[in-house]
């Protein structure tokens, strides 16, 4: 079985993490992966004012780790560069996806006329979507992945559903995803969607993945661990582990979730 972490952040100063800034290095993450029996990670670059070359960084480990890491390219879907700078980012980075944290929400604005390039470029490249997709967008973001079903889209961390989520049928709307082929959620971030993070059962958490994987299945999600940050609740191995512990998962279930899917969506 291949394990694959969709969702990790590497970069040797990670200033929200002070004062652990060098908890992100890239030979840390490869020891723990090596610990676990994770084959690959997908890095979804931090780029910032105290990060401001992670994209490149993040290529140029993966350039020297190719069947360990891969990466993604980080790029502002609302800057006017994003198209060429979408179409640019396989050759330049060897990116596999483009990530995107928004910083305009909700989302309708991805649906204007302006950022019809942005999706071109997107299709025209064949590169996922990787965003950062809050409830309160939900609509708007079912809307352009059923505008665009050449583009394979995928959303965080259970789609940021909360810590709590309303024990409505479609949980906030999140089961939508059902609906559409070409949109697909990370199991990650478990602390999260936790009341209690510290807590090493993560109750809430479960449960949660659990409602998720009955209202999804498993060929809808893509395991990760959006490791350092996880790391100040639970260690790298309980965020496997947690996966592995959930009631019902078979085998194949297992298969899908912690590798095969994002295998298929990312192409690695």
């Amino acid at each position: 079985m291949r394990i694959i972490d969709a969702h990790v952040h590497v970069l040797e100063n990670y200033a929200p993490m002070a004062p652990f800034e060098d908890t992100g290095r890239y030979d840390r993450l490869l020891k723990l992966m090596d610990e676990c029996g994770v084959e690959k990670a997908l890095m979804l670059p931090v780029v910032a004012p105290f990060s401001p070359r992670n994209n490149e960084e993040c290529a140029a480990w993966a350039r020297q780790h190719p069947d360990r890491l891969a990466v993604m390219a980080d790029v502002p879907l609302d800057q006017p560069e994003a198209p060429e700078r979408i179409r640019r980012a396989r050759e330049e980075l060897g990116a596999v996806a483009i990530s995107c944290y928004p910083a305009k929400s909700p989302l309708d604005w991805m649906l204007e006329p302006a950022y019809e390039e942005v999706w071109a470029a997107f299709a025209d490249t064949g590169l996922p979507s990787n965003l950062h997709v809050t409830p309160p967008s939900y609509k708007a973001f079912f809307a352009l992945a059923r505008r665009y079903p050449q583009i394979r889209f995928v959303m965080n961390h259970f789609g940021l559903v909360g810590k709590s989520p309303s024990d409505d049928p479609q949980c906030g709307g999140l089961f939508e995803v059902t609906t559409l082929a070409n949109v697909f959620v990370k199991a990650s971030a478990f602390y999260a969607i936790a009341e209690t993070p510290w807590d090493i059962r993560c109750p809430q958490a479960v449960k949660t993945f659990a409602r998720v994987l009955k209202g999804l299945g498993p060929e809808k999600l893509l395991w990760g661990t959006d490791w350092p940050p996880s790391s100040r609740g639970l260690t790298y191995r309980q965020n496997l582990e947690i996966v592995r512990s959930i009631p019902g998962l078979g085998a194949k279930d297992l298969e899908f979730i912690l590798g095969a899917n994002t295998a298929r969506v990312f192409g690695v």
